[in-house]
């Protein structure tokens, strides 16, 4: 079997995965972000609780269909603020890592030769830019980053630290939201610190990058 017809069995076999877990009670309250319903239906077996926010993790990063905010409220309210942020942060770089890879080994030869748009090479060249800019900025779509960053030639190690980076710093601002720390006065120079700080590391490691280069 040639590779363009088992990358359509591999697409369509995961879409019917979809298909059929969307259509789950418990898959139906995670998208509409019913948490009372999820943790009824979780209970107290934390080994399941913890495989099926990974799983969910997955999903959202493999199909714009369940918003981060949703993922990392779910995971707040299962695990407590400490071990939620953990687990978030944790979860959603492994499985970043994961689209990435299938993508770049399933889809990459595939797409490439079916579309050769400028986007692909321009992600290539800012590389870890591209994505941590697309990883702060909380209105793009995380499958989209994952699979854009996979049809191009963006080093692994440059996705892994600009994911890891991008979405602590997108987290914690999306957890102290939610907490109502943001409704507190002083902790709004909480959220503000983490901005700044991400916004100088950014900044950094920018200036850094060109100077290697001789820019």
């Amino acid at each position: 079997m040639n590779r363009p017809k088992k990358t359509i069995i591999i697409f369509l076999a995961l879409l019917i995965f979809l298909i059929v877990a969307l259509n789950t009670e418990l898959f139906h309250s995670v998208i509409t972000g019913n948490i009372k319903s999820i943790t009824n239906l979780l209970g107290d077996n934390i080994p399941y609780t913890l495989l099926i926010t990974l799983v969910i993790m997955f999903v959202h990063n493999a199909f714009p269909v369940i918003p981060l905010f949703i993922v990392i409220m779910i995971n707040n309210t299962l695990f407590g603020f400490q071990f939620g942020v953990v687990w978030s942060i944790l979860t959603s770089i492994f499985c970043a890592v994961t689209v990435f890879l299938g993508v770049r080994y399933i889809l990459q030869d595939l797409v490439m030769k079916k579309i050769n748009s400028p986007i692909f090479s321009k992600v290539g060249h800012k590389g870890l830019w591209f994505v941590l800019g697309a990883r702060v900025f909380p209105f793009t779509p995380t499958s989209i980053v994952n699979g854009v960053s996979g049809v191009s030639n963006i080093r692994l190690s440059y996705f892994t630290i600009a994911t890891a980076l991008g979405n602590f710093i997108l987290f914690i601002i999306y957890t102290l939201i939610q907490d109502g720390l943001i409704s507190q006065g002083i902790n709004q120079y909480i959220i503000g610190i983490f901005i700044l700080t991400g916004s100088i590391l950014f900044y950094y490691l920018k200036k850094r990058s060109l100077r290697k280069k001789g820019l």
